[in-house]
């Protein structure tokens, strides 16, 4: 099964989500977190990445892109900047 990605669903089927009670493991089942995000879980709610958990209309869950999630230190990105930064230090 080709899962989706939660932050590219539209507010109404998080709605249809809401309305039907789906869990926290529905929904790790069933849509994936972004391919740079490496937040254990990100998608389980109350312990995960809040801004892709936040599912209010034009919430932050909207925003998710590489550029908003680049500060993160769960990103990949991040990481990668990090080392980048890192390795300028030591030469």
């Amino acid at each position: 099964m080709n899962k989706p990605y939660f932050h590219k669903i539209s507010q109404e089927e998080v709605n249809k989500l809401v309305k039907e009670k789906k869990t926290v493991e529905y929904l790790l089942e069933n849509y994936k977190q972004p391919d740079w995000c490496k937040y254990p879980e990100a998608l389980s709610m109350t312990l995960g990445c809040w801004s892709l958990c936040d599912i209010e209309k034009d919430g932050l869950r909207t925003k998710i892109s590489e550029e908003f999630c680049k500060n993160c230190p769960e990103c990949i990105l991040y990481k990668e900047d990090f080392k980048e930064q890192l390795t300028k230090h030591v030469e």
